[in-house]
């Protein structure tokens, strides 16, 4: 009897043993949304006893994407501000508040953070190109075409090769991603390159929100993405559906994909354009068979202090020169700056395009001020009564394609003077100005008063709207259906608050 009881209390003590550990299993399964954070925060801390540029980045990719259950959590909702941003000093009270931080403050090593700055690296950076392989682009690579697409994917290739030899990695993407299998010698000689990708994943459509999320999750550090793709959405979950419901679909869903990374990340989107001959599939899956040119693009992904080196880095400067690959059409980058920049600007009195008399303030004189900003003595030319101003601009920090940079149109002027900005020329000066501005007016304005320059915001830039078509039942070389729906998404993701102006510039006259 005393053995049954014994073998019965073990057997017992099993069991809730048991149910102990299956409750506690399926408890930090459901952990929630901030617990999870707190266990970021915490893992970031002890690792290093710090958290640096790179952790809270990590921590705001997090909130962004948790930001639905965290925006309703009382432990959490003051990390997020009414209109959904994250509020930057609650997130740094937020870390204070961790467990691991109190317990190593109180042990006298408080946790040094660092919440805001670059990331900054001198590795070489590595290249990670993935290739679109759904039916709708093995016509690009197609034995009777002049080659251009595979041109331009071996010159890119090439080029970071040099730079960082043996580093690039291929990748294959529809509605998954899959490493292509081949080293870049083998993918050089490959005939049709789409003879591989084709067999890897299902080929019937692109997963783009999915594509997108995971080159942005996996795209850090020293590492820059390349997508390249048609960019032609096609759902199959979205079957029966008008194009313009996809269209708003596929605008809305590229949205919630970049909101998490808009602050960490930028892309910039080259439209090419490539021989195609085979068949086209149209938005509805309907077939055609068309020979001709169409465009293609490349999404370059990286981190902003990435694409900063990418741009701005000597080691580069060839791989950045996207306009000299074969099929070059345009491009358009997409990025948030985290601070209001206005570029360095100088009037240019000595300039021989000035037109009427000025000279430089006298307060400006006597305050050895490093730019012109203010005149003095302005006066109309004598002949025409017209007047001419010079300004120099550095516009090096704008990631946008010279096209909109050159354009007068896309600049305004306020003030009493009715100032036009008459033309834009490329510009090589002090203080690494790179343009020159030049603002003209028929009908100068008299006593003290100011110009102030903008540049406009506006998307869609003209050659997406151009591009752009939501019916694409007859192919053509320029039109790719939803271009313009498609990065409408991502441009509500870098600026939600619609910014009309790049920047503003004001010079005062007397």
């Amino acid at each position: 009897m005393q053995l049954f009881k014994t073998r019965f209390m073990v057997h017992t003590r099993f069991y809730l043993l048991s149910l102990l550990v299956l409750s506690v299993g399926w408890l930090s399964g459901c952990s929630s949304s901030a617990d999870k954070l707190d266990t970021q925060i915490s893992n970031a801390l002890e690792n290093d006893n710090a958290i640096d540029v790179s952790e809270a980045d990590a921590l705001r990719v997090f909130i962004g994407q948790e930001s639905k259950e965290l925006g309703h959590d009382k432990k959490t909702v003051a990390l997020l501000t009414p209109d959904g941003k994250i509020n930057e000093a609650a997130l740094v009270a937020y870390v204070k508040r961790n467990r691991a931080y109190r317990k190593l403050a109180k042990d006298g090593k408080t946790p040094a953070l660092s919440f805001s700055g670059a990331v900054t690296s001198d590795k070489p950076l590595r290249l990670k190109v993935y290739l679109e392989a759904s039916a709708s682009m093995f016509p690009y690579d197609a034995p009777g075409g002049n080659g251009a697409f595979k041109h331009a994917l071996n010159d890119v290739l090439t080029e970071f090769d040099a730079v960082n030899p043996g580093q690039g990695k291929l990748f294959v993407v529809n509605t998954e991603i899959n490493d292509l299998g081949l080293s870049l010698p083998q993918f050089f000689k490959e005939k049709n390159i789409f003879t591989v990708a084709k067999t890897k994943g299902k080929t019937t459509s692109t997963d783009f929100e999915g594509i997108f999320s995971e080159i942005l999750r996996n795209t850090s550090g020293d590492e820059l993405s390349v997508l390249v793709s048609d960019l032609i959405y096609s759902d199959p979950s979205l079957t029966g559906m008008s194009a313009q419901k996809t269209l708003d679909a596929a605008s809305s869903l590229l949205t919630t994909v970049f909101n998490p990374y808009a602050n960490t990340h930028s892309m910039l989107v080259i439209k090419m354009n490539a021989d195609f001959d085979g068949t086209y599939y149209s938005w509805n899956n309907a077939k055609k068979k068309y020979t001709g040119e169409r465009p293609y693009y490349l999404c370059l992904l990286g981190r902003n202090e990435t694409m900063q080196r990418l741009y701005q880095d000597q080691t580069y400067q060839t791989i950045r020169q996207f306009d000299q690959l074969p099929g070059f059409s345009d491009s358009w980058f997409f990025g948030r700056d985290t601070k209001a920049i206005t570029p360095f600007y100088s009037i240019l009195v000595t300039d021989p395009a000035r037109k009427g008399h000025f000279k430089r303030s006298d307060e400006e004189v006597r305050s050895h001020a490093k730019a012109i900003h203010a005149l003095d003595d302005v006066q109309p030319d004598v002949s025409d009564k017209s007047l001419t101003i010079p300004v120099a601009v550095d516009l090096s920090a704008l990631r946008l394609p010279a096209s909109l940079l050159t354009d007068a149109s896309q600049y305004s002027v306020d003030g009493k003077d009715n100032f036009k900005v008459s033309a834009i020329q490329a510009y090589t000066g002090a203080n690494s100005t790179t343009h020159k501005l030049l603002l003209t007016t028929t009908k100068p304005a008299r006593g003290e008063r100011t110009a102030t320059i903008r540049l406009r915001r506006q998307f869609p830039p003209r050659w997406i709207a151009s591009t752009n078509t939501t019916n694409d039942a007859t192919p053509d070389a320029n039109s790719t259906f939803g271009i313009q729906n498609l990065l409408q998404g991502v441009e509500r993701a870098y600026n939600p608050n619609n910014q009309t102006e790049y920047f503003t510039l004001t010079i005062t006259l007397n």
